[in-house]
């Protein structure tokens, strides 16, 4: 089963991670740019599953690597088309043909008011913002 849609978050133009919610809403975890699995919790509240208890011996969906690279190229393309310097790219996988499905403005991710909101681990928010702002120096 390929997965329902993949929030790729990019700084500038190159993808982070992406989280992945796969078949029926239900949430399938992430992968970094180079498709190594990690866990963190679920980054939706409707998805139902915000307990992290036992998230290392869930299965991610089963991403095929020529999936997941043309997944990551093609939000890496729509970031450095616009310019961004950060942004999230939602990308329906397409059996097998992505497409874009959204391209979300999401500096709020990295305001305080997420830690308040529950949405995604620190760590996550943290690293986000390191990508983010070590782009300026460049």
């Amino acid at each position: 089963v390929l997965a329902d849609e993949a929030f790729c978050f990019t700084a500038w133009g190159r993808v982070c991670f992406c989280g992945v919610m796969g078949a029926g809403g239900v949430w399938a975890g992430y992968f970094a740019r180079d498709g190594t699995a990690f866990h963190g919790q679920a980054m939706h509240k409707e998805a139902g599953v915000r307990d992290r208890r036992g998230a290392a011996l869930r299965a991610h969906v089963p991403w095929p690597l020529s999936l997941r690279e043309e997944v990551v190229a093609l939000a890496e393309r729509a970031a450095i088309a616009l310019a961004a310097d950060f942004i999230r790219v939602d990308v329906f996988p397409n059996g097998g043909r992505p497409i874009i499905a959204e391209v979300s403005i999401v500096s709020g991710w990295l305001g305080r008011g997420n830690l308040e909101w529950g949405e995604v681990d620190a760590w996550i928010l943290g690293l986000l913002g390191e990508r983010w702002l070590g782009g300026y120096g460049q």
